[in-house]
């Protein structure tokens, strides 16, 4: 009797590690499968940025909205009080996204942009909005759910690419600049008026998102669509979506690129 007791007890053991180690390798399965969809999504969001047909800017704006919508699903779940918290950074954190994509054309809402561009200057500019995607995208990431993870990288990708975009397209704009060197002053700024003038189409007194391309590639300058969105906003100084020619003047009379 102690001898069938003991094999069955030992027959307990071996079934308990049997259980154990497949556990393990189901386990291991499913995590490989979610490392390669990661992959897959991660491939299709740099792949969309890079050759469309979405724009960068509408890329950082869908991430937006999915924060925001995160945010708001997460602050109604009572019956987990401690991820309220976070969830409530993730609503504002979405609706202050949305909001440095699309601000230009929320007119009055210029005053909200002005104390942000106050307050925390360095999400006006591409380097910092960049930056602050990538460290949302690194907070879903954190809380290691599968929503969580495809989230987080979708908004880190879109940040790393927004910040690589943005200083390829700095050091082309960059380039530009060195081509007037060889100008006296006052002939630069007879060119840069001329140039200015030549593609302000319509007489507004501003470049805008419509004829920035050809002017652009009037220049010398060959950007692709991406590269085209970034330059708009690394130029456009104050916010409002266009050129104006103090703007345009600052960047081919020699304006500082590297922090943009």
């Amino acid at each position: 009797e102690i001898d069938l007791a003991g094999n069955s007890e030992m027959a307990t053991d071996a079934s308990d590690d049997e259980k154990v180690s497949l556990m393990g390798r189901i386990s291991s399965a499913i995590a490989s499968q979610t490392v390669d969809r990661i992959k897959a999504e991660g491939s299709k969001v740099a792949e969309m940025i890079t050759k469309g047909p979405m724009s960068l800017t509408a890329m950082c704006l869908l991430g937006g909205l999915l924060t925001t919508l995160s945010g708001f699903f997460g602050m109604l779940n009572i019956l987990s009080p401690l991820d309220i918290l976070p969830s409530v950074y993730n609503f504002v954190f979405g609706l202050l996204m949305i909001f440095l994509e699309v601000h230009h054309k929320i007119g009055y809402l210029g005053f909200l942009y002005r104390k942000i561009e106050y307050w925390m200057r360095i999400l006006t500019t591409l380097t910092g909005r960049s930056l602050f995607y990538f460290y949302v995208g690194s907070l879903f990431l954190s809380r290691w759910t599968f929503f969580g993870i495809l989230l987080g990288m979708y908004m880190c990708t879109c940040g790393v690419f927004s910040l690589a975009v943005g200083h390829a397209t700095a050091k082309k704009l960059e380039e530009s600049q060195t081509e007037l060197t060889d100008m006296e002053s006052g002939e630069k700024v007879e060119f840069i008026k001329k140039k200015f003038n030549e593609y302000d189409h319509d007489g507004s007194g501003v470049i805008d998102a419509v004829e920035m391309p050809s002017l652009l590639k009037g220049l010398g300058i060959e950007l692709n669509e991406p590269e085209i969105e970034s330059a708009l906003l690394i130029l456009d100084t104050n916010g409002t979506g266009k050129i104006e020619y103090d703007e345009f003047k600052s960047w081919l009379m020699g304006r500082d690129l590297n922090f943009v």
